[in-house]
């Protein structure tokens, strides 16, 4: 069971960020919608390029996506999406999609708020690396959600020994780190490393179990229980396994 005294941290979640889109304070308002594009637009991007949409077109809908949620009605299906960020998300993209299709050609390109812009990111260029065997584009979604996850730990770490002058540590070990049930080879990364093996072991054990703790934060900021934190990483080691 997860320790109580976390409770008073869990607020401070994205869906806190979803509710400040709709304050009256537009500095808040904007802050809070460029932190929730900035880490989740590439999933929403990835699920549209896979579903046959041309770089441009979904760049757009992308656009579009983000753009709804300041919507009247948006909030409202938190409930109806079982509180994930995720859900919520293809929620408003399905939702966004469909109603274009009603009204083909009724924004141009470049028109209305932008809220995050994809001319700064090569996008195409990191879809280009996604497994082209995966065709379905909701489970590429999933792939592309989990690893962003991933990413944003992985994005912390190194920042954290980049700070005190260790990145190579980091990036000696960072390969080990998550699920992966391989050996790890102790002896080859105290060579690397310049140290020995029990100090390579303690060093991977504090990471791993680091990494753990930063991903439900992660996690924890994409739900709306807590108890849904556990069940989420089944969910992402399950999709990481797959």
């Amino acid at each position: 069971m997860r320790d109580s005294r976390r409770d008073s941290d869990f607020p401070t979640t994205h869906w806190t960020l979803v509710q400040i889109v709709k304050s009256k304070d537009p500095r808040q308002a904007a802050a809070a919608l460029e932190e929730i594009c900035e880490r989740y637009w590439y999933p929403v991007y990835a699920y549209l390029r896979r579903s046959g949409y041309s770089s441009e077109d979904a760049e757009d809908l992308t656009q579009m996506t983000f753009e709804r949620i300041v919507a009247d009605d948006s909030l409202k299906q938190v409930r109806q999406e079982r509180g994930r960020l995720r859900s919520f998300l293809i929620g408003i993209l399905s939702r966004t999609v469909s109603r274009q299709s009603r009204q083909a050609n009724a924004q141009k390109r470049g028109s209305g708020v932008t809220v995050i812009s994809l001319d700064e990111v090569d996008a195409d260029g990191r879809y280009a690396h996604e497994p082209a065997e995966v065709t379905d584009p909701e489970k590429l979604y999933d792939r592309a959600w989990a690893m962003q996850l991933l990413e944003n730990v992985r994005q912390k770490l190194r920042s954290s020994f980049a700070k005190n002058n260790r990145l190579g540590d980091y990036e000696a070990v960072e390969p080990h780190l998550g699920w992966d049930d391989a050996p790890v080879p102790y002896a080859e990364l105290a060579q690397r490393l310049d140290s020995n093996e029990n100090a390579v072991r303690v060093l991977v054990h504090r990471l791993r179990k680091k990494f753990r703790e930063l991903l439900e934060a992660e996690i924890s900021k994409t739900v709306v229980n807590e108890e849904d934190v556990d069940a989420e990483l089944a969910w992402l080691r399950e999709i990481l396994r797959s």
